[in-house]
């Protein structure tokens, strides 16, 4: 069998739990995760969030044995899948792991909108999905992005910031 990578449902605030158990079974899990900038008391924080909450990603050959073992987890509500367990497509793999970075959060992508309303995207994650960005919010430092998992679309929500045109020149050229 080979390496894929399966959706796995669980509980609401069981996500790092469950993939740091599932992790200490000797799997690759996948929580991704990123800095939101959140305003509150007046100034803007950095807060991290899941970016699929209430799923976690595991790459296995899937055997009876890794199906038991990883359901068996706290927390681990269901494989998903028509039926049976069934593994990402392959591109959504690839995002997937994309959006893994590293295990670390995602950054905040920067964004320069030109004097005609347009919006370039001069770095980070959101470059890499120019293409589904469904809504862009400067104000709130956000993008909303749709991405399918087993076919089903979803829509994430990833952080970005504005560049001002001085600091565009000045990094950009």
């Amino acid at each position: 069998m080979k390496m894929e990578m399966y959706v796995l449902q669980v509980r609401p605030g069981c996500e790092e739990a469950a993939a740091q158990a599932i992790a200490n079974h000797g799997y690759r899990v996948a929580c991704p995760s990123s800095e939101m900038l959140i305003r509150y008391g007046g100034s803007w924080h950095t807060k991290v969030k899941l970016l699929f909450t209430q799923y976690i990603f595991v790459e296995c050959e899937l055997t009876d044995d890794d199906y038991y073992r990883i359901k068996s987890v706290p927390g681990v509500v269901r494989f998903l899948g028509f039926g049976n367990p069934e593994p990402l497509q392959k591109h959504e793999q690839a995002y997937i792991n994309l959006l893994r970075n590293g295990g670390k959060p995602i950054e905040a992508s920067k964004i320069y909108i030109t004097s005609e309303g347009d919006m370039m995207i001069l770095s980070g994650v959101l470059r890499q999905y120019m293409d589904s960005i469904v809504s862009c919010s400067i104000r709130q430092r956000r993008a909303k992005v749709r991405v399918t998992l087993l076919g089903k679309p979803h829509t994430i929500t990833l952080p970005g910031t504005s560049i001002e045109k001085t600091v565009c020149q000045q990094q950009y050229g």
